[in-house]
């Protein structure tokens, strides 16, 4: 199974690319982003759209354009145990604010495209810019960051992670005032989410 995921998911990327014919869509970013570009994106085509569907997942839309398709290959999004993904970037993230993860680590390989980061580390104070192009391992809750910018314009990554932390709170880091902002707090731009497959997620 793993070996034709592999297959399908190389063949069929390279395949959804080559007949794009120039096609492009825009993600839509408010005045405090930081990569204003144009984000072209493809969707997943031919037997890659057909496997990954059988699986089942959510698409996330920020003003109505697309920002994440997320595959949910093991698990239900509980974070009841370990969890693998295929996340689909097709935007990069629009609100200024860096964002934490519910897990002590993820660890993320980019089979597509590549990612730019801003991370911050509210322990040390570090931060930092980062090109991720092949793999990125995420650690500490501690721990902020924002996809700032897609260089090909999307990129795909299976993510591996552990399971959520106990009372964890999901939430942004105020770079103005020095502390966590909860995400129930803030006022954020309007985002709604279609979920596809058979599988009940609880996420």
């Amino acid at each position: 199974m793993q070996t034709q995921l592999s297959e399908s998911i190389n063949a069929s990327i390279k395949s959804g690319a080559e007949n794009l014919n120039g096609s492009s869509s825009t993600s839509t970013i408010n005045a405090n982003a930081r990569d204003t570009r144009e984000q072209p994106y493809s969707s997943p085509s031919g037997s890659l759209h057909k496997l990954l569907h059988r699986f089942g997942g959510k698409t996330i839309y920020v003003h109505d354009q697309l920002y994440l398709t997320r595959y949910y290959l093991l698990g239900d999004g509980s974070g009841q145990g370990f969890e693998v993904y295929v996340h689909h970037m097709h935007a990069v993230d629009s609100f200024r604010w860096l964002h934490n993860h519910p897990w002590n680590w993820f660890l993320s390989f980019v089979f597509r495209g590549s990612y730019e980061q801003d991370t911050f580390n509210r322990e040390t104070s570090v931060n930092r810019k980062q090109t991720i192009r092949w793999f990125n391992l995420f650690r500490g809750l501690h721990r902020y960051h924002a996809i700032r910018s897609l260089p090909k314009g999307h990129a795909y990554t299976l993510v591996i992670a552990p399971p959520k932390i106990k009372d964890y709170e999901w939430g942004y880091w105020d770079d103005n005032t020095g502390r966590h902002i909860p995400d129930n707090k803030i006022g954020h731009e309007s985002a709604h989410i279609e979920v596809f497959g058979s599988k009940v997620l609880k996420d």
